[in-house]
C-alpha cells in the first residue's frame, strides 16, 4: 500500500515531469511546459521496504498522452546520477531525490514483478502528518499485469500512450491500465 501525505512539494510534480519530458527526443515538438500539461491520472507500485515512493504519472500534452514513471527517495541512489531528474522538498518527509523510473532498479523490479505475477498497482491511502491512514484514494488508475511471457528477458515501458487502441485481449507479458475517462484498458508496458 502507498501512503500519500497532504504535503507541499517544491518543485511540484508537474514541474518535475516537464523537466524529464523536455529531455526526451520522442516528445520533441510538443509543449511540455508545466502549465501545458494536464494530469489525467497516476498509479503506484509498492516498495516492500516502505522506503521509496514509486509513482507513474499519466499526463496529457495537447493531443498526446505520456506516461512518466518516477521514484522518490530519501537519499541519493548510488550510481544513478544520470537518472536524477530533480530534488524536491516535501513538507512532511523532507528532501527527496526524484529519479526517472527506468533508471531505478527498484522501479524496474516492481514493474517486472507486477507483470509476471499478474499483480496490480498499489492501493493508495491518504494519511495525516503522523502517518495515520485517513481514507483510501480511489480516483487513480487501475493497473494490472497479465502474467509472464515465456522467453521474455526485458520489459519495455510505453512512454507515449495510444488511447484509441485498447487491449482487446489479455495476452501474457503485458501491463494494462484504465482510469476515469479511459474505461477501455490500454497497454502500458510489454515484456520483450
Amino acid at each position: 500500500m502507498a501512503d500519500i501525505y497532504n504535503a507541499e512539494l517544491t518543485p511540484g510534480k508537474l514541474d518535475v515531469i516537464s523537466e524529464w519530458l523536455t529531455k526526451q527526443d520522442w516528445a520533441a515538438g510538443t509543449d511540455v511546459a508545466p502549465e501545458a500539461l494536464t494530469k489525467l491520472s497516476a498509479y503506484r507500485f509498492d516498495d516492500p521496504a516502505g522506503e521509496v515512493g514509486i509513482e507513474i504519472h499519466i499526463v496529457g500534452a495537447g493531443d498526446r498522452v505520456f506516461q512518466v514513471p518516477v521514484t522518490y527517495r530519501g537519499a541519493p541512489l548510488a550510481g544513478a546520477d544520470k537518472h536524477l531528474i530533480a530534488t524536491m522538498d516535501h513538507s512532511v518527509l523532507g528532501k527527496r531525490w526524484v529519479y526517472a523510473g527506468m533508471g531505478d532498479p527498484l522501479f524496474q523490479q516492481r514493474l517486472d514483478h507486477t507483470i509476471a505475477t499478474a499483480g496490480t498497482s498499489a492501493q493508495q491511502h491518504r494519511v495525516d502528518d503522523e502517518g495515520n491512514r485517513i481514507e483510501e484514494i480511489t480516483d487513480v488508475a487501475h493497473v494490472w499485469g497479465t502474467g509472464p511471457l515465456a522467453g521474455a528477458e526485458d520489459v519495455q515501458m510505453l512512454f507515449e500512450l495510444t488511447l484509441d487502441s485498447p487491449a482487446e485481449k489479455s495476452d501474457a507479458g503485458l501491463l494494462l491500465g484504465r482510469w476515469t475517462g479511459q474505461e477501455a484498458p490500454i497497454v502500458l508496458a510489454v515484456m520483450v
